[in-house]
């Protein structure tokens, strides 16, 4: 009870703190013009996230002052980004993406510093050329197909939609981050080097990329049955398509649209891939890790969207469902806690998972999400604003694990001024797992609150 009052006072304070000093809605950041021509421009763009927990933590955490802790509470910083990009030429784009991410009161910063002085680093920074434009130039009308080539540290990603998603818009309170299927292993924040091919052809959005993934070995991870990274000079190869029923999305960005809030009628279908090839080893002789066996590290997946406005209230249904099916070699297994308060490896833990708020996040196997949320009728006083409830469900075979597992998370958006201004309060319930009479088993869940403000210009 003392949980649901402190959230419940912190809204309400929140709420008029906001109105009392006023607010602007910016549509699409800030853009500054170049020269005469207005269709020459720099455009900038900002979103922070700023979250406020209260954790059941996984068994035998210990908290900064070195005690067992069941529960821990925290505030830190989820994201800061500034995004610039400029096209000074119909033909040419530049785009840039910097910030920061996961910073707590214990970790999180610059080498040496613990939790402060974070360091800021490019999550984006890539330059595209239209070979074939999506509008002529002369005559204003969309072409039937196009397509842009580009190069750099990019996010036209393949797999799934949630692959390339955008910050600003989640449906839920963040991502389940098994959208990134090579996250900060082979991969910097979900991007990686490479070239890439994007465009339409009639309703049918495609985007298909050459990349070196970074190197990354995990030795102490392999053992002769269990598959983990190891450095390969082999470049990846990956891809996605989406047949669009109704309106048509933008794609002058990789970003998509976590919920359009009733302002498109969309519904796509996609599929995609991703192929790295000898990324992953086992052990191949008795005594020698350095002795691998390779392994390819391939994912594929296919996904529906939906997002359609109903009614005379301005009500509209979110929907995303999507089906992952992951070939990283034998037992390949990945664990994950976000913002996680307590760093100690997971080598000596009761939970397989780790400390903290760790939880299997994904491996060999399938995972299969859905999401569905629900935008109010706007509320009985207008400047409330509105409201969508939410639900997200995440069910996992992963062959590490003699159990299968479902994840849940429940919660609201109240936006205050669209995505501008938002909270986001959410709860969810994690796995707990252990090593048992040689068997890997779920024996309990663990939950977390979270409390997401989230202000974009």
């Amino acid at each position: 009870m003392n949980r649901f009052l402190f959230v419940f006072l912190f809204l309400f304070s929140f709420h008029f703190h906001v109105f009392s000093q006023g607010s602007e809605i910016y549509q699409g950041g800030i853009r500054i013009p170049v020269g005469r021509d207005s269709s020459k421009y720099i455009r900038i763009a900002m979103v922070q996230q700023f979250w406020l927990r209260s954790i059941e933590n996984n068994p035998g955490t210990v908290d900064a002052s070195g005690n067992l802790a069941e529960h821990s509470t925290d505030i830190g910083s989820r994201r800061t980004r500034v995004t610039m990009y400029s096209q000074i030429s119909p033909r040419f784009l530049l785009y840039a993406q910097f910030g920061t991410n996961n910073q707590t009161f214990i970790n999180g910063g610059a080498p040496g510093q613990g939790a402060k002085k974070p360091q800021l680093f490019f999550h984006d920074a890539w330059t595209e050329f239209a070979v074939v434009p999506e509008r002529d130039y002369i005559t204003k009308e969309v072409n039937s197909f196009s397509l842009s080539l580009g190069a750099g540290l990019h996010f036209w990603n393949g797999v799934s939609r949630l692959g390339s998603p955008s910050i600003g818009s989640f449906l839920t309170l963040d991502l389940p981050i098994f959208n990134f299927p090579n996250v900060e292993r082979t991969d910097q924040f979900g991007r990686q080097y490479g070239i890439y091919a994007k465009g339409m052809a009639g309703p049918v959005h495609y985007r298909l990329n050459l990349n070196k993934p970074f190197v990354d070995q995990r030795i102490g991870e392999i053992t002769a049955d269990r598959a983990s990274n190891i450095a390969t000079d082999r470049w990846a190869i990956s891809g996605y398509a989406t047949y669009q029923f109704l309106e048509k999305e933008a794609i002058l960005s990789p970003f998509r649209a976590g919920s359009y809030l009733g302002t498109k009628r969309v519904f796509n279908i996609g599929a995609g891939f991703y192929h790295h090839p000898e990324a992953s080893g086992t052990s191949g002789s008795v005594g020698n890790i350095t002795d691998f066996n390779r392994h390819d590290q391939t994912v594929w997946a296919i996904d529906a969207f939906l997002d359609y406005p109903f009614g005379n209230q301005r009500m509209a249904l979110t929907a995303y469902s999507v089906l992952y099916n992951y070939d990283y070699g034998p037992n390949y297994f990945r664990t994950v806690g976000i913002m996680n308060l307590d760093s100690r490896p997971a080598d000596a833990s009761v939970s397989l998972a780790g400390y903290g708020n760790a939880e299997p996040l994904l491996g060999t196997g399938q995972i299969w999400m859905a999401q569905f949320g629900l935008l109010l009728p706007p509320a009985w006083l207008a400047s409330l604003g509105k409201f969508q409830p939410f639900v997200q469900s995440e069910y996992k075979d992963l062959n590490y694990l003699d159990d299968t597992f479902t994840n849940l998370d429940v919660g609201l958006n109240w936006f205050i001024e669209g995505q501008v201004a938002k909270l986001t309060v959410q709860y969810g319930a994690r796995p707990i797992f252990i090593e048992q009479n040689n068997q890997r088993i779920q024996t309990d869940t663990k939950g977390q609150w979270t409390l997401q403000i989230q202000l974009a210009i």
